[in-house]
């Protein structure tokens, strides 16, 4: 006997995978629901990196970023409320909360890094520790 709804299934799929495919199946989940993490951006120099990160919609009091020995964390909260009287007739834009680390292989200088929020881009300068910088070093006359 032929069932049309196994035709999207493959039969070799484990348990937990064909519970995804059928949760996924049956529940409508917009792309702006997701728990996703904002796209990102690392460019590295001879003085540090470059980080860039999107997060439209986030003003600057809703953004943290520590700085500690090889790792950056940030960390971000949107909370989308309703004006006071008002109700809600459609909601597509959704509130979050996310943190997120990043492991540099070198330490960073939490003392020269800058931070800035323009556009909704969180544009990153992260310095490299002193001691990793190249120094110039004076040759003398004997």
């Amino acid at each position: 006997m032929w069932y049309p709804w196994t035709v999207d299934f493959d039969r070799s799929l484990n348990a937990s995978e064909l519970f995804r495919q059928l949760d996924r199946a049956f529940r409508f989940e917009a792309p702006w629901a997701r728990e996703a993490e904002p796209a990102s951006t690392l460019l590295e120099t001879s003085e540090g990196y470059e980080f860039r990160l999107e997060v439209p919609g986030v003003s600057q009091k809703e953004l943290t970023l520590e700085v500690n020995d090889q790792t950056l964390t940030l960390s971000a909260k949107r909370e989308v409320k309703t004006r006071e009287g008002w109700s809600t007739h459609r909601a597509e834009r959704a509130g979050f909360a996310w943190k997120r680390s990043y492991t540099f292989p070198t330490k960073l200088d939490a003392e020269r890094t800058k931070a800035k929020l323009e556009l909704g881009v969180l544009t990153v300068n992260i310095a490299k520790a002193p001691e990793l910088q190249p120094r110039r070093v004076q040759i003398g006359v004997s």
